[in-house]
């Protein structure tokens, strides 16, 4: 039986779900391209994939769409379909695994001097600049996230906590703790969230209209005069 999902979880999910895509412009820089034959070749299968998934969630919702119906679209073999991902859900979040990397570089890549709510805030606000210049891509995914409680459970279940957890061993290797003993890096990764969290809502109640990156820094305006920063500080 899935997890049960009220609306303003799902606009939740949905956030979750363009945020954790992988096309975002300030992390997913250009990578270089596969040079050999047989490299080439799994891109493109795999694009295919992703993209006849896309088309198929879109017009029948994500949940009566099936994997025999991806694999025959994309013109290959369900067993080829599992080489490349683990489930229909994991197409949506075909790059997460990049994304979790770069998130891990972006956050060691802050100024020393920076508190780990000022670390996030910088980060968080630089992925949701993507935003401002394909939003009606994201307004698509985020319809398409809301199609189906199998995407919100994956997003609550496999996604999220992967976020978590890497914002949490980012933040503790900035502060040289054990991410296992100071609860300081897992707190502010589930406050960056939060943070996330309560935008998504506003965002979709917008239509996508109101203005992403200014939600997130005055959620972290909030956190930051309530005195959240000096976490930091306390051993």
């Amino acid at each position: 039986m899935g997890i049960a999902i009220r609306p303003a979880e799902r606009a939740l999910q949905a956030l979750w779900t363009v945020m954790s895509f992988g096309r975002t412009a300030t992390f997913c820089t250009m990578a270089h391209m596969p040079t050999g034959l047989r490299e080439r070749k799994k891109v493109h299968v795999r694009e295919q994939l992703t993209e006849a998934a896309t088309r198929l969630f879109e017009t029948h919702g994500f949940d009566l769409v099936t994997v025999d119906q991806i694999a025959d679209a994309a013109m290959v073999s369900p067993r080829t379909f599992f080489r490349y991902f683990g489930s229909k859900e994991a197409v949506l979040f075909a790059d997460q695994d990049e994304m979790l990397v770069k998130l891990r570089a972006a956050i060691a890549a802050e100024p020393s001097g920076s508190s780990p709510l000022d670390v996030l805030h910088a980060v968080v606000i630089a992925l949701a600049r993507d935003y401002a210049e394909h939003r009606e891509e994201h307004l698509r995914r985020s319809r398409m996230a809301q199609s189906g409680a199998a995407i919100n459970e994956y997003t609550l279940t496999v996604v999220k906590p992967r976020w978590e957890e890497t914002i949490a061993e980012a933040l503790a290797e900035r502060l040289g703790v054990d991410v296992d003993v100071d609860i300081r890096p897992r707190l502010f990764a589930g406050v960056a969230l939060a943070v996330m969290g309560a935008v998504g809502p506003v965002w979709m109640a917008s239509g996508g209209k109101a203005d992403v990156d200014a939600l997130l820094a005055r959620g972290f305006e909030v956190l930051s005069a309530a005195g959240l920063s000096g976490l930091v500080d306390i051993r």
